[in-house]
């Protein structure tokens, strides 16, 4: 700076600062300025200069012509001043003296906009500004005592952050920050606190509860709880492999429910279940099945195999079969009408049987049997009939190959035959006196076997067996004994047989055997039937064997058959083997229709009429009718054929055969057939017409019958004709004639091709 004051001397500068307390600013402060006066004429003012350091100012501060002046405003450091004068004539003098002021900073930084952000489970990003430069460090903890804090960073600024971490999930942290300032002065901030996440999830729901509901033909409702809230989702199909799977239901709820649409009825369907959480933790069951339900069962059971069986004067056994498991009942009486019937077994089984008692002795009594399935379809057979003894039956069951077998220290079991269906019960005690009895067995059978529990180790027991057949007659056996066993210091036998190489041999449609291996001696026994419910057994065969066989009897030809084999060792551990199936072979049909009843022939003037009754067989088609006039027809093939009638069972047929020559005697046989070509050859009866008469041959004409079967009428005019050539009855003669040849032709042509195909 140029200086112009020759004519002045130099400002003699002194100076009394003083600083004053802080203003609206913070950290400002004041100087107070004195110097001493110029005394030149001319003189205008002062201006006064100041800076951070020795001879560096800024620009000058004009106070005019006075001797103290004070700066405010100024901050925390120090400061260099310096005083000139200048003239009227714009003449500045040199600096005065250089004096220096330092002001200390007290005051600590203010901390603002303090935050807490992006906070994880184990950390968070702490923020605030201070209105001057500063440290940066925050103290944090989980109570307002903090504990911790965070690593000092030294660096001056006035935007701080710092990173926590190695924090607890789920925790909530108190925390405060600091900054301090070039001068030492601490700002610290009020207590805050922020919340750190939850730990990630990675545990997938727990599946409980898993249910299966509404299961239909077609259809089902499954049902599962979680611990956590989750989707819904099911994987499905008919083996455990699925294929299938639900629309998945991204709605979370701890509840869940789906429902499978579109199955097969009556199929084993495997399913599992998913549920998948918030955070994406996928949980899976275990495989399930549930099998749909079968279509409504419409159809009645197919009965077959009917017997009337152990007929006495008094009472008979009904046994029959039906395709599928269904109640058992017996109609009866000495009509068709029947007005008797047998209580209804409702057990449902294949194998029926229903016993008759109170009958009439030597009476002829018809019958029907009654089956229902579980659907409520019932059948009832075409009308059989058997006929009572005449003398009541006496005589009891013989009793036969009884043995002790399955002995072990606390059981035996007895088995034994009778020739004749019977109870089972076994008397039993340590002496000839008995003493106890085994439950009574009201099942009536041939082979039977009772076991012996509770009984003394080592100890001889005797033993009798009682059977009672249907009619009350009681066999009772000689004495038997056996000895059980001593109780051995071994470990008990708790293993049951293996058992190996099942497989069936001399299968016939009615019958099959069942072949097993155990690889230690033990009983027999199969159980069967058309479902895998089984519902029938082979009866136990109490011998113990390694090599095992068991014959099933009274199937029915065409049938599927489920069965399984158990065997028991001595100790009485029982193993049953897994299902298994056979088909019995179909049979042909080779039963004639029983042969129609009550055949009689009545001549009368030129013809003959034939009557009879159809059998009662429900398979019966029709009767073929067969004459000759020397003899009656041995077969098919002998003599002509007057026709084929068919009707309904049990139906009164009428038919007539006219335009005969009279005093010849006719000789008829009728032959009943069925659907399949079988036919029942005995029926015979003759007749002769009477009179006389010019017609000859056969005519075929108007049906008629007795019931609600048909017949054919075989009739030609007899009457108002006159004998003469070239007459009306020489014409209808030689129509006659000639009708009849066609007729007989016909008939012929038509017997030879029956024959020929069947």
């Amino acid at each position: 700076m140029q200086r112009l004051m020759s004519k002045y001397g130099a400002v003699v500068l002194t100076a009394m600062i003083t600083l004053f307390g802080w203003t609206a600013l913070a950290n400002a402060g004041n100087a107070l300025l004195s110097w001493n006066p110029n005394t030149e004429a001319d003189l205008a003012g002062y201006k006064i200069y100041y800076g951070p350091s020795p001879g560096s100012y800024g620009a000058p501060i004009d106070v005019g012509n006075q001797t103290s002046y004070t700066i405010t405003g100024l901050g925390t450091q120090t400061y260099y001043f310096a005083v000139t004068a200048y003239n009227t004539a714009g003449g500045e003098s040199d600096f005065s003296n250089e004096v220096l002021k330092s002001f200390a900073d007290t005051t600590p930084p203010v901390l603002s906009g303090i935050t807490a952000a992006n906070i994880t489970s184990s950390s968070a990003v702490l923020s605030w500004t201070s209105n001057e430069t500063a440290t940066t460090q925050v103290d944090y903890g989980i109570t307002t005592a903090y504990g911790a804090s965070s690593s000092l960073n030294s660096t001056l600024t006035t935007s701080h952050g710092q990173t926590l971490t190695n924090l607890s999930p789920s925790t909530i942290y108190h925390y405060r920050v600091r900054s301090r300032d070039a001068a030492g002065n601490v700002g610290i901030s009020g207590d805050n606190t922020f919340t750190t996440a939850a730990a990630p999830d990675t545990t997938p729901p727990a599946i409980s509860g898993i249910s299966t509901t509404n299961v239909s033909t077609t259809g089902a409702t499954i049902s599962w709880t979680t611990n956590e809230t989750s989707d819904t989702q099911i994987q499905y199909g008919v083996t455990i492999g699925y294929g299938s799977a639900t629309v998945q239901n991204t709605a979370l709820t701890p509840s869940h429910s789906q429902s499978i649409t579109g199955l097969t009825p009556s199929t084993i369907y495997h399913f599992r279940v998913l549920s998948r959480d918030a955070a994406g933790n996928l949980a899976t069951s275990g495989d399930n099945t549930f099998t749909t339900t079968a279509l409504p069962d419409t159809t009645a059971p197919v009965v077959s195999g009917i017997v009337a069986s152990n007929m006495t004067a008094t009472s008979a056994v009904i046994t029959w079969s039906t395709n599928e498991a269904a109640s058992s009942q017996v109609n009866y009486g000495t009509t068709s009408t029947y007005g008797s019937a047998s209580p209804v077994d409702t057990t449902l089984v294949t194998s029926h049987s229903r016993t008759l008692t109170n009958l009439i002795a030597s009476t002829t009594y018809h019958y029907r049997v009654v089956s229902k399935d579980a659907a409520g379809n019932s059948t009832n057979s075409a009308d059989k009939t058997f006929t009572t003894s005449g003398t009541p039956d006496t005589t009891p069951p013989l009793i036969s190959g009884s043995a002790a077998g399955n002995i072990t220290a606390t059981g035996a079991t007895i088995s034994w035959n009778t020739d004749e269906a019977a109870t089972s019960q076994v008397e039993y005690g340590p002496t000839s006196s008995y003493g106890s009895l085994s439950p009574l067995n009201t099942t009536l059978l041939t082979n039977h076997s009772q076991a012996l529990t509770n009984l003394n180790s080592a100890t001889t027991y005797h033993y009798r067996i009682l059977s009672k057949d249907g009619v009350g007659n009681t066999s009772v056996s000689g004495d038997g004994t056996f000895t059980t066993q001593q109780i051995s210091s071994q470990p008990p036998d708790t293993t049951g047989p293996a058992l190996s190489a099942i497989d069936t041999r001399d299968m016939t449609p009615v019958s099959v055997i069942i072949t097993w291996g155990s690889d230690e001696p033990a009983t027999s026994e199969v159980e069967f039937g058309p479902t895998s419910a089984y519902g029938n057994s082979s009866g136990m065969n109490a011998t113990l064997l390694n090599s095992h066989a068991q014959t099933l009897t009274t199937l029915q030809s065409g049938t599927l058959y489920h069965y399984r084999v158990k065997s028991a060792d001595a100790a009485g551990n029982l193993t049953v083997s897994e299902d298994h199936t056979l088909t019995t072979p179909s049979v042909t049909d080779t039963v004639p229709p029983a042969d129609i009843q009550n055949f009689t022939a009545v001549g009368s003037t030129g013809q003959i009429t034939l009557n009879w009754t159809n059998p009662p067989d429900a398979d019966f088609v029709g009767v073929r009718i067969l004459f000759r006039t020397d003899h009656f027809p041995t077969d098919l093939n002998d003599g002509e054929v007057l026709g084929d009638f068919s009707g309904s069972p049990n139906t009164t047929m009428s038919v007539i055969q006219a335009g005969l020559q009279n005093n010849i005697t006719y000789y008829y046989s009728a032959s009943s057939y069925d659907g399949q070509g079988n036919y029942q050859h005995t029926a015979q009866t003759s007749a002769t017409p009477l009179g006389l008469s010019q017609q000859r041959g056969v005519t075929a004409g108007q049906s008629t019958s007795e019931g609600s079967g048909g017949g054919c009428a075989m009739i030609v005019p007899t009457s108002g004709q006159t004998a003469g050539p070239g007459g009306s009855a020489d014409f209808i003669a030689i129509l006659v004639a000639i009708v009849f040849g066609i007729l007989r032709k016909g008939l012929k042509t038509s017997s030879k091709q029956y024959r020929s195909n069947h």
